[in-house]
């Protein structure tokens, strides 16, 4: 028997997801294979075939829609998105006609102005930001949040603007 190729793509995607649904539900990774199997009503060799690049597996995009509905997993989704030139961010939890939850503009900006303060500063010394100063920092956290918010605000309008259809 010849090794495996290395995933990529839609099979270390899958890998992914399974891994994720293993850690989420039975608190090891390595035990989604058996999750999902159980949950779709097929067997792990079928599955095992899906993650085999040199096999002719294949796992149906309503199958991926299900276990991401089951269990919440975003692998499938955060690579869905990437390979259409995009990326995924999961919104927070809102309740239907409620504001409180949104924050504010000024919150927003106040990430966004922080980002963009660090990078000022990180550029300022070395022309260069470096992997150190974006943890430090926590450049992503602070605009993966500020895009997260701006989302949601703009769901919030697309909701109220279809209602006055």
């Amino acid at each position: 028997m010849r090794p495996q190729k290395p995933r990529r793509g839609a099979h270390a995607a899958l890998a992914a997801a399974f891994a994720e649904i293993g850690q989420g539900a039975r608190g090891e990774p390595q035990l989604g294979m058996a999750e999902v199997a159980a949950f779709l009503s097929v067997s792990e060799g079928t599955l095992y075939k899906a993650l085999d690049p040199d096999q002719a597996g294949e796992f149906s995009y309503v199958r991926a829609r299900q276990i991401t509905e089951r269990y919440g997993c975003i692998a499938l989704a955060e690579d869905m998105a990437q390979a259409a030139g995009g990326v995924f961010t999961r919104l927070p939890e809102t309740s239907a006609g409620g504001e409180a939850w949104q924050r504010t503009i000024r919150e927003i900006l106040c990430d966004m102005q922080t980002v963009i303060a660090d990078l000022s500063i990180a550029l300022e010394t070395d022309n260069d930001v470096s992997a150190d100063e974006v943890v430090s920092l926590r450049m992503r956290e602070h605009l993966a949040r500020a895009i997260t918010d701006l989302v949601a605000h703009d769901l919030h309008l697309k909701a109220i603007a279809e209602g006055a259809k």
